[in-house]
């Protein structure tokens, strides 16, 4: 076989347009461990080709994902301190469409700080993750009524839910489209999904870092918005985070079940051209090498003295929240 046929085969059809026409982008992953990422000819979508088998992927992300991400099966008070920040940015970002007495839902709510957030300013909040040790902490330790499972499997009343959040989740399933087609049976008639990915366009990180075997899709503002609009939504807002490195689009349900076919034309051209043409000595001449570094080590500096006389995890998000309505 030449190898201009082996960089255009596909295993797995497009999830948003359905093509197999695709180019290859890269053959390594962050680590440096084979994985081929291609991208689709018709509508930019990025995507990992080939990849485990379905229930490879439910196992790696129920027991294995956490473990191999940040080496825990449950996550230590540097965590939580973390991702309770993280949770409050999320929730100022999430504030302007919610109401009170509003029913939200957190799609992969990994330990629950997103949760035990919206609990403690009154609304009613809950969700599902599906990796075992941090659903087992969230519902355990912090006592929040999340469910440990899959979305294929979580049993959720249809239109129940006011608001549907997906944070940096998307990325992770093997059918981003079918996720939000189940979301939309959750949704009441008007309701919304925030969603929050990586951008694949981004240029805040080191070209090597841009892919890695957990994430099977990349996707560009463009591919994220048309997924939601096949499903069923219309895009109520989509921004990019000031640096760059994430996409958040909330979407609205729709009185139909489907509107776009999924096709981008010039998609493709735009992300192959961007992602092709960050490089390693080009990165060297922008700010992200060296800021990023010093920014983090403040960070941890910041992790280990606001958690070092705290005795629980609850205190620690319940300290952050306090400072944050004071300073409101």
């Amino acid at each position: 076989m030449h190898a201009a046929d082996a960089s255009t085969q596909c295993s797995i059809p497009c999830d948003l347009c359905g093509s197999t026409d695709v180019d290859e982008l890269c053959l390594i992953d962050r680590d440096g461990s084979y994985l081929r990422t291609v991208i689709c000819r018709r509508c930019g979508l990025v995507y990992s080709d080939p990849r485990p088998g379905f229930e490879q992927v439910r196992d790696y992300y129920e027991h294995s994902y956490r473990m191999d991400y940040k080496a825990t099966f449950q996550p230590k008070p540097k965590h939580v301190y973390r991702a309770g920040k993280v949770a409050l940015d999320r929730f100022r970002r999430l504030a302007p469409i919610l109401k009170r007495g509003y029913r939200v839902l957190d799609f992969g709510a990994g330990s629950g700080e997103v949760v035990f957030v919206l609990r403690a300013v009154g609304y009613e909040a809950s969700g599902f993750e599906p990796n075992d040790g941090y659903a087992r902490f969230a519902s355990e330790v912090l006592g929040l009524p999340i469910r440990h499972g899959f979305y294929q499997d979580t049993r959720i009343e249809p239109e129940s839910q006011d608001v549907v959040t997906a944070f940096h989740v998307m990325e992770h399933l093997e059918s981003p489209y079918d996720a939000l087609r189940h979301v939309r049976d959750w949704l009441r008639p008007g309701g919304q999904l925030l969603v929050e990915v990586p951008n694949v366009e981004a240029v805040c990180q080191w070209p090597r870092s841009r892919f890695h075997r957990a994430h099977l899709y990349s996707f560009s503002p463009a591919a994220l918005e048309m997924v939601g609009r096949k499903a069923g939504y219309s895009v109520a807002s989509s921004s990019v985070s000031s640096d760059g490195g994430n996409i958040s689009v909330v979407f609205q349900k729709g009185s139909t079940s489907a509107l776009a076919s999924g096709e981008i034309p010039g998609n493709y051209e735009r992300v192959s051209s961007i992602v092709r043409r960050q490089t390693s000595f080009r990165h060297l001449f922008t700010p992200y090498p060296y800021v990023r570094p010093f920014h983090k080590i403040a960070a941890r500096m910041e992790e280990r003295r606001a958690t070092r006389n705290m005795k629980s995890p609850r205190e620690i998000l319940d300290g952050l929240i306090a400072s944050e309505l004071r300073h409101e």
